[in-house]
């Protein structure tokens, strides 16, 4: 098999797991919360910086993987965001 195809075969499984299952959409937006990527970091100790470097540069590689724009980015949160509200 040729680099070009293991590389897109490697990117259909992410498309798959990450916007193919409702799952995977919880837990996209879930590493999206938990790396940082939506806060102001402000004073921050240099291990908690490089953690917090490390944790962002992950999602940000999924999320450029997945060719997700701003906008995708953004009503994917919030549609998840209000599911979180609902009761039933």
């Amino acid at each position: 098999m040729t680099q070009a195809k293991v590389q897109q075969e490697i990117l259909q499984c992410y498309r798959n797991v990450f916007l193919n299952t409702p799952d995977g959409r919880v837990i996209l937006n879930d590493l999206m919360k938990a790396s940082g990527l939506f806060q102001i970091n402000g004073v921050t100790d240099s291990d908690e910086l490089q953690h917090r470097t490390g944790s962002m540069d992950m999602v940000r590689r999924i999320i450029s993987i997945l060719a997700l724009d701003e906008d995708k980015i953004i009503n994917m949160t919030l549609n998840l965001d209000e599911g979180d509200n609902d009761d039933g």
